[in-house]
């Protein structure tokens, strides 16, 4: 029992000490391939920049969608409803209407159009004033402009049409709803597009990592072949060109994202004035830290995965004779 409990107790510190070489020699590994790369800078740079700037075209096609979809949003936030009431509605009893309506949950606010300023507007603005003056009686109806609340999406303002036009009070309830359905169905088609994309592009930069890795391989053979005539493992061989694909690809995606910052940097200027010029306030939204974490993420990733591919095929390869 002496002798067991002193072997476990043996044992402890040797498996805390193979660990503990363990995380080291991860660590080791990861600061030599950093120093590999750093040694190699003409390589290095080619690598990374055409690695960045494959990894920014996604990113680009990501930050552009997610501008129409901010746009999109302030267009569907605009939808209102058009109520034209019955004829024979006095302007009393469709002003107190306007007020409930604008008191519903989903309403944000209402509009009341007389009319008399609806036949006024018209004569304004269509050219017709002396056929219109010709008419015996106002023709229009009173109208009633819902507009309903930011949050609410296309079928809670289609479920409000058709409250609003089973009201008795409502002639016509009308809502232009085909515009913003065409408007939906593109960024819809968009989001596959760029999601295709980013997969092929994602694919290509596993074929630039693999491609380094393997020629790095090729020109350390006989420092692998030496290696192994000492007894390392292909595990311990492997960890530097696997760190070196991570370094690859996270600093790829670095240069991916500046590229797309600058991107927006351009483009913000003549934004500015584009703005003033039609007084507008159409602003830009670009990465934020959660997109830059997925993208670094992402990137250090694919390096990670497209040098695994390589050194698995190619270090199984070569064996001292």
């Amino acid at each position: 029992m002496v002798m067991a409990t002193s072997t476990t107790r043996r044992d402890r510190p040797e498996a805390a000490n193979r660990l503990l070489a363990y995380f080291i020699h991860h660590l080791q590994s990861l600061i030599f391939s950093l120093g590999k790369i750093y040694t190699a800078p003409t390589t290095t740079i080619m690598t990374v920049a055409v690695i960045g700037i494959t990894l920014s075209l996604p990113s680009g096609f990501y930050v552009f969608l997610k501008n129409i979809e901010a746009m999109s949003g302030d267009l569907s936030s605009s939808t209102q409803i058009s109520l034209y009431l019955d004829l024979n509605i006095n302007e009393t009893v469709a002003l107190k209407l306007s007020k409930k309506l604008a008191h519903q949950a989903n309403v944000q606010e209402t509009k009341f159009i007389s009319r008399d300023s609806a036949l006024l507007s018209f004569r304004q603005s269509s050219g017709f004033g002396k056929s219109i003056d010709t008419l015996s009686s106002n023709p229009l109806p009173h109208t009633i402009i819902v507009i309903p609340k930011r949050s609410s999406d296309r079928f809670v303002i289609k479920n409000l049409l058709n409250s609003l036009q089973s009201l008795a009070e409502v002639k016509l309830a009308k809502l232009d709803t085909e515009w913003l359905e065409r408007l939906f169905t593109i960024l819809e088609i968009a989001k596959r597009a760029v999601g295709i994309i980013t997969l092929l592009f994602a694919f290509a930069v596993l074929l630039i990592i693999g491609n380094t890795i393997r020629l790095d391989i090729q020109n350390r053979y006989q420092e692998i072949i030496v290696t192994k005539l000492i007894g390392a493992t292909n595990a311990f061989i492997r960890r530097p060109f696997l760190y070196g694909g991570l370094w690859y690809g996270l600093l790829g995606g670095i240069i991916s994202w500046l590229i797309v910052e600058l991107g927006y940097l351009a483009i913000s200027g003549p934004l500015e004035r584009l703005n003033l010029l039609y007084q507008s306030e159409l602003d830009l939204v670009t990465f934020s830290l959660q997109d830059f974490i997925i993208l670094l993420t992402s990137s250090a990733l694919l390096g990670l995965f497209g040098s695994w591919i390589a050194v698995a095929k190619h270090l199984n390869q070569i064996e001292p004779k």
